[in-house]
């Protein structure tokens, strides 16, 4: 009997092995939308995040300010070389990034008239679309400034959607010109950036200069930037621009506008964003 008993051991502890629970770091979150929002313009966009973007084949939202491509530097004064047209084109090009307006000179808006807050917004979105061809929607204000004066001057612009500096729940539906974001900053860890997008359906980040070795408030490693990237190319994250976002909630608006036409409804608000006056459509009036 004892040979018999020793080979049944084997099947009798293969059977009472606990299952194996798969690891935290292999679930899926091809659900989950990440945008990446890059302020300013800087030359380490080009040289340490346009490689990234390439390699996984994601994009980008690049907020850029009209003034450092014309002339050279904004009202701040940096040091840092910024990007040119021909490299932004480029990216453009080959990853299909949206080009947003970050302002003429990058004033705070709120300090000043209504006067220059047009020239800043207006200006710039005409000089980009000039520039690069295409429609520029997207605003990003400098510093993060603004209240409801320059809200409506951005919105009478002609731009659809805004982001602003601070942290939030990304929803077009609750105010499109203010589209919260986590930044990431010298502090910011890994970990947490990729614990906000696991909890996060839709997560808008924001970036400076991402470079080697990070010595100011706005850089961000570039060796964390590089494993982020691969960690949400592993998990299946869908990487946007904020266009792109504008453009699904859209369909959406337009689902529901549908679904209430059945009924016998017809929603007013569909058609609230439209402007006469801006679209200079002739009129009766």
């Amino acid at each position: 009997m004892l040979p018999f008993v020793l080979l049944l051991l084997p099947l009798q502890l293969t059977r009472s092995a606990p299952p194996v629970k798969p690891a935290l770091e292999t679930l899926d979150l091809s659900d989950h939308a990440v945008v990446l929002s890059a302020d300013d313009g800087y030359h380490s966009i080009y040289e340490n995040v346009y490689p990234l973007l390439k390699r996984y084949r994601m994009t980008m939202t690049l907020a850029l300010i009209s003034g450092c491509i014309t002339t050279g530097r904004p009202s701040y004064g940096p040091s840092n070389r910024f990007l040119n047209e021909s490299e932004i084109r480029e990216m453009m090009d080959s990853c299909g990034i949206e080009i947003a307006s970050h302002s003429v000179t990058h004033v705070r808006l709120t300090q000043h008239s209504n006067e220059r807050v047009w020239h800043e917004v207006a200006d710039s979105k005409h000089t980009l679309e000039s520039l690069f061809g295409t429609e520029v929607i997207t605003f990003v204000y400098p510093y993060g400034y603004m209240d409801g004066r320059v809200r409506e001057i951005v919105r009478r612009a002609g731009y659809k959607l805004a982001r602003k500096v601070g942290p939030g729940t990304p929803n077009l539906w609750v105010d499109p010109y203010r589209i919260p974001e986590v930044e990431l900053r010298i502090q910011a860890r890994l970990p947490d950036i990729m614990n906000h997008i696991r909890r996060n359906k839709t997560t808008v980040i924001l970036l400076h200069r991402i470079v080697p070795s990070p010595r100011v408030f706005t850089e961000w490693s570039v060796d964390d930037f590089a494993s982020l990237m691969d960690w949400m190319h592993r998990r299946r994250v869908k990487v946007v621009t904020l266009a792109e976002l504008y453009r699904e909630w859209w369909r959406e608006r337009l689902d529901r506008a549908l679904v209430q036409a059945t009924r016998g409804s017809i929603p007013i608000w569909l058609f609230e964003d439209v402007d006469i006056d801006a679209t200079r459509t002739p009129h009766s009036r």
